[in-house]
């Protein structure tokens, strides 16, 4: 009899575990700042913008600076969080893809929401600067 409950016990409690490992992994999401910034979509409207240096606070509030090539129309920055005001400095002409040079040009800023219902997404589109 001791036998037949220890196995019983061992079966629920690896099921029980089982479980609460099931509904840990289901609800982990992807990274998201929820009400706290935003990542940016670039949009590359005009296709002359090779590179773009992003400069601004970061959901934590500390100034932070990356550079990111956008080789397509629509370019998802993902894994780098912004809010507040940004600027945005583009670099043009095809010697520059993959953020190569130093000649960056600033266009404008922009002012990132620290939320948006239905994205985490901030559009920027060069058309507001070159169009």
């Amino acid at each position: 009899m001791k036998r037949k409950s220890i196995r019983t016990w061992i079966a629920s409690t690896a099921a029980t575990l089982g479980l609460v490992g099931a509904a840990v992994v289901s609800s982990a999401g992807t990274a998201s700042a929820a009400s706290n910034g935003q990542q940016i979509l670039f949009r590359d409207s005009i296709a002359n913008i090779y590179s773009i240096y992003v400069y601004g606070s970061n959901q934590n509030g500390q100034w932070v600076g990356h550079c990111f090539p956008t080789p397509a129309t629509d370019n998802y920055l993902s894994g780098w969080w912004w809010k507040g005001t940004v600027q945005i400095y583009f670099l043009t002409g095809s010697s520059h893809n993959n953020c190569n040079g130093s000649d960056f040009s600033l266009y404008s800023g922009a002012s990132v929401p620290t939320y948006q219902a239905n994205s985490d997404y901030y559009t920027i589109d060069d058309q507001r600067w070159l169009g």
